[in-house]
């Protein structure tokens, strides 16, 4: 479904990730894990389209995203939950959510449909669908973020530090989530810091350090490596 192949992101005089690769197949959760600053979100925002690439090439279903605009790639069928939730916090949970349907699902029946498969999915949000964003919990505030980027019906979602700032038992409800949205047929590319949860739950894993991939493997040898072991499960 995705194919990630050579490519090369620069922060001015700065190289954020070189010659990277990895691929997403379909019905898969694939994730990327690594420490702070290894390039992993970076590599999300380029897929999106909100970087450039400087070398390699991106294709989604056999079509290139090179150069595509950010709305573009969404309408491609990409949609991406970023990093720290980035909800409209003056707006209530369903304004949120409707901001997430996309242009072409705007009639009122498609939106009512999307909002009740969000709904039944993350039920805190039904019963919070008139409260303003900024007054609800953190945990609260990432499945608002999911659900937003559910509602334009991606087939590949992205997902980006989505256990960041949160207590340990909501993690654990959360990923509980993105393994149901996985289930419906949401092929998904996992961006985290929690190594240990999220190799729980993805088919298959990369390691980026210094914007190289180090190492890839299906998430069970994975967890076994002695590097992932001692650097990121606590030896």
């Amino acid at each position: 479904m995705l194919e990630v192949t050579g490519i090369k992101v620069r922060y001015g005089s700065i190289t954020a990730l070189q010659d990277v690769s990895f691929r997403v197949n379909e019905g898969e959760i694939v994730t990327l894990i690594g420490a702070n600053g290894a390039g992993k979100t970076t590599g999300l925002h380029t897929i999106s389209g909100l970087l450039p690439l400087s070398g390699g090439t991106i294709s989604f279903m056999g079509q290139k995203l090179d150069g595509r605009k950010p709305e573009d790639i969404v309408r491609m069928g990409i949609a991406h939950s970023p990093e720290g939730r980035r909800v409209f916090s003056g707006m209530s949970v369903q304004e949120n959510l409707e901001i997430g349907a996309t242009p072409w699902r705007r009639r009122r029946d498609s939106i009512d449909d999307d909002l009740e498969r969000v709904y039944a999915l993350f039920p805190r949000l039904a019963e919070r669908r008139a409260q303003l964003a900024w007054s609800m919990s953190g945990g609260e505030q990432q499945m608002l973020a999911v659900g937003r980027a559910l509602m334009g019906r991606p087939k590949l979602l992205l997902l980006d530090e989505p256990s960041l700032g949160l207590a340990p038992i909501i993690v654990e409800q959360l990923f509980d989530k993105i393994v149901s949205i996985n289930k419906l047929g949401v092929t998904i590319l996992l961006v985290e810091q929690n190594a240990a949860m999220a190799l729980s739950v993805a088919t298959r894993g990369y390691l980026l350090e210094n914007g190289r991939v180090v190492l890839e493997d299906v998430t069970e040898r994975l967890t076994a490596h002695p590097l992932v072991k001692e650097a990121y499960l606590g030896g």
